[in-house]
């Protein structure tokens, strides 16, 4: 799915964006240029970033409880 029309950047590049590292929309936007123009798609990158650390998080605790 395309995230940034801006740039053509989609979801995937945006995962693996925060996959390597990048925890916020500015560290996002610094890896691919995604939200650097009119911003229109930062809603969106947040949401991907946060729908990562709850995924993460999840298996943090997996793994805790096993």
């Amino acid at each position: 799915m395309l995230v940034c029309h801006c740039h053509a950047v989609n979801d995937r590049t945006i995962r693996q964006c925060v996959n390597n590292g990048a925890r916020s929309e500015h560290e996002v936007r610094e890896a691919c240029g995604a939200g650097s123009s009119c911003g229109s798609c930062r809603p969106a990158i947040d949401r991907l970033i946060e729908l990562h650390h709850d995924s993460q998080s999840g298996i943090n605790d997996s793994g805790a409880q096993g």
